[in-house]
């Protein structure tokens, strides 16, 4: 699959998680054992979706049956994640079997991704008018960065504007932390952070402001 190169991220950390799965899950695992390697190896996390009950159910019931996993981001002007469902089946299960499965529940949910999966096989379908449309199909211990960035792409949390400031953000905050002498005794409690940041924030809007960037 072919992916801009502007949207080609840094990735090899899920790269290794992928990989890492593929490796773990061994022919005779049960479909729930499936899914505690995908929790356990931080799948979900690292593509942001921490709040469990909130941005992450499991078992999640509708019309045509229970959905193992579904995931969905906030629906506003900055994220652009759309719910995403999840189907796992065991390792020896042949995963073109279960499409209608699948193609169910992306009907009753309207989401707009559904993956398959037997912890040796990865196949993430787009859904479309005419059924849902196969972009990735890979085996996830040869997977490459490539096949990640794409699951990142179109399966994670956040909006490709936030994927982009989040390293930039987060590298520039432990400069400032790092800068900040010893002697100043800054208070780091919760309200101290906050009021901290507050200003911070207040001080990047005005220098931002000041002139548009290209």
């Amino acid at each position: 699959m072919e992916t801009d190169p502007e949207f080609l991220l840094e990735t090899s950390e899920f790269t290794d998680v992928l990989n890492d799965i593929g490796a773990i899950v061994s022919r005779d695992f049960s479909e729930d054992e499936v899914q505690m390697v995908f929790l356990n190896e931080g799948y979900f996390q690292l593509l942001g979706y921490e709040r469990v009950g909130t941005d992450l159910r499991s078992e999640y019931a509708v019309p045509s049956g229970y959905v193992d996993y579904i995931t969905s981001g906030k629906g506003n002007t900055i994220r652009d994640t759309k719910t995403v469902v999840y189907e796992f089946k065991g390792p020896e299960r042949t995963l073109e079997n279960h499409l209608d499965q699948l193609n169910g529940y992306i009907d009753d949910t309207g989401a707009k991704f559904g993956v398959l999966t037997n912890g040796l096989q990865f196949q993430l379908y787009q859904n479309d008018p005419t059924g849902p449309k196969k972009i990735l199909d890979f085996e996830l211990e040869a997977a490459t960065e490539t096949e990640a960035s794409a699951i990142v792409l179109f399966l994670g949390y956040w909006s490709i504007q936030e994927q982009n400031i989040k390293p930039v953000a987060e590298k520039t905050a432990k400069e400032v932390v790092d800068s900040i002498p010893e002697d100043l005794h800054i208070d780091f409690s919760e309200a101290g952070v906050e009021l901290f940041a507050e200003h911070l924030a207040r001080y990047l809007k005005r220098e931002f402001e000041k002139e548009p960037r290209s």
